[in-house]
């Protein structure tokens, strides 16, 4: 059966590959035909560099079968079964077995099945799980797809043995040593390769969930020259560790390649997750190669170890800008007001504490003002919450751009605003808040001829005074200001109080 695992393909090869399999709904039958030509090119190269009778160091077709069950679901079986039949006979041809034409197909259709099976499982389970996810589980994700890639070749290994026994074409001792390195390969090849195809076939398939549950295959962070020098440099740091290999004869010196991770690493935190899945493919492929052209036969099982390793820890490493975004979101959804974008109430406060203690240490003095629009509950019952919301949001952007970086703006609840202004005494206070309400004045509410007015209170904050006593003041004094008459600022320099 199968005579194993993998071999490069060119780049720009599979780029018209996918390309042409994302064709228009009227052209949709010429993805099948292609994705067959697909797998057998990939089982084709993989048979060219098998190290072993059935062996190699990793299968690519694995991650191509995975990702179109993935992908198109059970609309690829008929052609992977084709695919499956069709190598069958070809081994047969090139290990020259001349076995009867029934016992190839039936061997075959075995096969087919059981590679089928094993993947149309592990693609059933894993749809699933990335339909029911969010963004924020990512891990999760991307160790369910790790478990899912380890069982379901770990299935395909062995029930892809037991078919060649049953064919005849292994014996008990053969099987024994063959079910191993035939796992490890598949789950290379899946692991490394399912993320690759699955980026470029999802392309044509827009309604399909993304592989791990929200990473963009699209964009790239840096120019294509950038990449491709980190590529060749981890590249090249394989070819100088397994040359050593090679030539010093020491299984130790191949250990050496679990420090690559670093590389892809590298790779996997400046680049896009397409590119990330791209390096995995050309290092391993690179790494096939090796093997196969220095006989490095004893070291097959080291080599495809790393490659599983370096591959799962890829992934997670794509984990981390995805978390750092989700976690970024919390945080100014915590620090922030939902509607207006600006501090919260309990941020404001905290922030302002802060600010004071640093404003005290150089003896500069502050001032806090506090604005509340005018009638707003009119606005809310006449119009409705939503030209309320409106009228907050436009508030909240006419005082930002005037403000300085030092100061602190938030929101203490419903239409009511704080503003803390470091190194500002009461008179360059009282000025800004004039500004402001007439800058607010200007203000039209959405969807209606009326204009915004606001009552300001504003207060310097005394040296020994926290900012919550001096909210208390500016709050009294913003009462005063709507008791008379509102569109007015209360200040203790204007009521004397």
């Amino acid at each position: 059966m199968n005579a194993r695992r993998h071999g490069p393909y060119p780049l720009n090869a599979w780029h018209r590959l996918m390309q042409r399999l994302q064709a228009s709904e009227s052209h949709a039958w010429l993805r099948y035909p292609l994705l067959a030509l697909a797998w057998l090119a990939l089982w084709r190269l993989s048979a060219l560099m098998q190290y072993a009778p059935h062996a190699s160091l990793w299968f690519p077709p694995a991650g191509l079968t995975f990702a179109a069950l993935l992908v198109i679901g059970w609309r690829a079986i008929p052609v992977l079964m084709i695919c499956a039949v069709t190598v069958t006979f070809w081994v047969d041809r090139m290990y020259q077995s001349h076995a009867s034409i029934h016992d190839l197909l039936l061997t075959g259709l075995v096969f087919g099945a059981v590679h089928c099976l094993s993947y149309g499982l592990g693609a059933g389970i894993l749809r699933r799980i990335v339909r029911r996810r969010t963004m924020a589980s990512l891990p999760a994700i991307i160790t369910a797809f790790l478990v899912v890639v380890c069982l379901s070749s770990l299935c395909a290994a062995l029930s892809g043995v037991q078919s060649l026994q049953v064919a005849g074409i292994l014996d008990d001792q053969g099987a024994t040593g063959l079910w191993l390195p035939w796992w490890i390969g598949d789950m290379a090849g899946t692991m490394v390769l399912a993320p690759l195809f699955l980026g470029l076939l999802s392309r044509g398939y827009p309604e399909i969930t993304s592989w791990l549950g929200g990473l963009d295959f699209q964009g790239h962070a840096h120019p294509v020259g950038t990449y491709l020098s980190k590529l060749l440099l981890s590249v090249f740091l394989l070819s100088l560790v397994m040359l050593l290999a090679a030539h010093f004869k020491r299984q130790e010196i191949a250990f050496g390649v679990f420090f690559l991770i670093v590389p892809q690493m590298w790779i996997v935190y400046t680049e896009s997750p397409f590119r990330s899945a791209l390096s995995l493919a050309m290092f391993s492929t690179a790494m096939a190669i090796w093997m196969a052209a220095l006989h490095l036969v004893e070291q097959a099982l080291v080599y495809q170890f790393a490659i599983c390793v370096i591959a799962a820890s890829a992934y997670f490493g794509l984990a981390v800008p995805v978390l750092v975004a989700s976690n970024k979101q919390l945080s100014e959804m915590a620090f922030n007001d939902s509607l207006t974008k600006v501090a919260s109430k309990h941020h404001f406060f905290e922030r302002s504490e802060h600010t004071l203690t640093d404003t005290r240490r150089y003896g500069l003095p502050a001032s806090l003002i506090l604005l509340d629009i005018d009638r707003f509950k009119d606005i809310n019952d006449s119009f409705g919450h939503a030209v309320g919301d409106q009228a907050l949001v436009r508030l909240a952007m006419t005082v930002k751009m005037q403000l300085r970086q030092s100061d602190v703006f938030g929101r203490f609840g419903g239409d009511e605003f704080m503003l803390l202004l470091p190194g500002t005494n009461l008179g360059h206070a009282l000025s800004m808040a004039e500004r402001l309400r007439r800058l607010l004045h200007d203000i039209a509410v959405p969807g209606t001829d009326r204009h915004l007015t606001a009552s300001f209170g504003v207060v310097a904050i005394d040296p020994e005074e926290t900012i919550m006593q001096a909210f208390k003041r500016a709050d009294q004094l913003l009462l005063d200001a709507k008791r008379n008459g509102r569109n007015s600022i209360g200040s203790i320099e204007k009521t004397g109080s």
